[in-house]
């Protein structure tokens, strides 16, 4: 396909082209069911000439996808550059486009096939969320010349987000198992997870902060406001009506919203009417903080779960990188655990984060170990490189200098 008629197609027509060929129940799935039902009658070799056009399918519709990405580059589009590696649009919707990461890619395939984009292209099993870790780290690369030195960017990347996430999964193991064992020895109620600064604020600090910390957080809670503390911690009030519970951390928010559901459908409430009032219980129960804290691990759970089901056959991912899909595996189970004991703190919920916490922490660390070792000598290896292309700068600055002064100097 020439400059001229690339920029004469429609994106969206060669997307949907590509459909045909690939999409759901179009030519690619007919032929797989043509062969499933001719190995099913012993016949499959009859279809032997066909044979080609399985794979030839799945290649054009690439082809296509990868023209029309490039025409959306030129236009600016900011999905292009994840169409252009193999990503379907259906696998783009809800999904965060990071503008640095895309600002990077765009670039490389504007130019169409002048330029070689092919680090750019999905690797088999490659799931959105490790493209998009890869590719910062290998555009670095690519500009530099140094391999090296677009390694370290990506094992930094890699490296930052573990620090992120392990840590608060080693928390959530300790402090869940802690709050079990108050539970089963002294009968305590559970906590839902993180709720610490609500407690503090109320004057009710977990036993292991500092008493420094809790008589300065108590304090500050005091010259609070009510309704303001309120709002952001949440109506022990609700959770004592309509909870059994005495502290708003403490409240099963499903109970408080079923409970007061059925007391507005008993007051002459319709359904709609009485989910609104229950909702509103539990978000008021809940307050601001711990409702934003179960909206975020609900949306990573959800993320974390697409991001596994890219992959692709599970036998076939886990053979690919047993430790890394081991790590994605647990890390879906431990936001959704996470996300279910915020909403109703007890001994399942929070046993269920302790565990799913612990593997995905361990197993976040054995996935990037080798990462981990061999990051320092990699860091060590870019300085090296980052002295040499300073040296030759001065050299040249130097050099420059003084074929100016030459020039400058009438007596030379």
């Amino acid at each position: 396909m020439s400059d001229s008629s690339k920029r004469m197609a429609n994106p969206s027509d060669l997307e949907h082209l590509a459909k045909l060929f690939d999409g759901r129940g179009h030519i690619k799935d007919k032929l797989d069911e043509a062969f499933t039902r001719a190995s099913q009658l012993g016949v499959r070799d009859k279809l032997a000439a066909i044979k080609p056009m399985q794979s030839w399918t799945g290649d054009t519709a690439v082809d296509l996808r990868r023209r029309a990405a490039i025409l959306r580059a030129e236009k600016g589009d900011p999905k292009a550059a994840a169409l252009y590696a193999g990503f379907k649009p259906e696998d783009l919707k809800g999904l965060t486009l990071p503008p640095d990461a895309m600002l990077i890619a765009n670039a490389s395939i504007a130019g169409g096939d002048k330029f070689d984009a092919a680090w750019l292209k999905r690797k088999p099993g490659e799931t959105y969320q490790d493209w998009l870790q890869r590719i910062p780290g290998d555009a670095v690369a690519k500009v530099s010349g140094d391999e090296n030195l677009g390694e370290v960017v990506g094992d930094y990347i890699e490296l930052t987000a573990l620090a992120s996430t392990v840590p608060g999964a080693f928390k959530m193991a300790t402090l869940g198992t802690l709050s079990l064992v108050k539970r089963f020895k002294h009968g305590d109620f559970m906590k839902a997870p993180g709720t610490t600064l609500a407690q503090i604020l109320k004057g009710r600090p977990p036993s292991l902060l500092p008493a420094r910390i809790a008589r300065l957080g108590a304090q500050i809670g005091r010259s609070t406001p009510t309704v303001v503390l309120d709002v952001l911690t949440g109506s022990d009030k609700l959770a004592q009506l309509h909870g059994g519970r005495l502290y708003a951390w403490e409240a099963n928010l499903l109970r408080v919203g079923n409970n007061v559901g059925k007391a507005s459908r008993v007051a002459g409430a319709g359904r709609l009417g009485a989910l609104k009032s229950g909702a509103g219980a539990a978000l008021r129960t809940a307050g601001w903080w711990r409702a934003a804290g179960i909206g975020g691990s609900a949306v990573s759970t959800v993320i974390g779960a697409y991001d596994v089901y890219q992959e692709g056959n599970p036998v076939d991912a886990f053979k690919r990188d047993k430790a890394g899909y081991v790590s994605k595996v647990s890390g879906v189970a431990f936001n959704a655990s996470l996300t279910a004991a915020m909403v109703a703190p007890n001994p399942i919920t929070i046993g269920a984060a302790v565990v799913t916490g612990a593997v995905y922490g361990v197993s976040s660390i054995v996935d990037n170990w080798d990462t981990v070792k061999k990051f320092p000598g990699k860091v060590a290896d870019a300085g090296a490189w980052a002295g040499k292309k300073v040296a030759e700068g001065a050299g040249k600055l130097a050099d420059g200098a003084k074929k100016l002064g030459s020039a400058l100097n009438p007596f030379d």
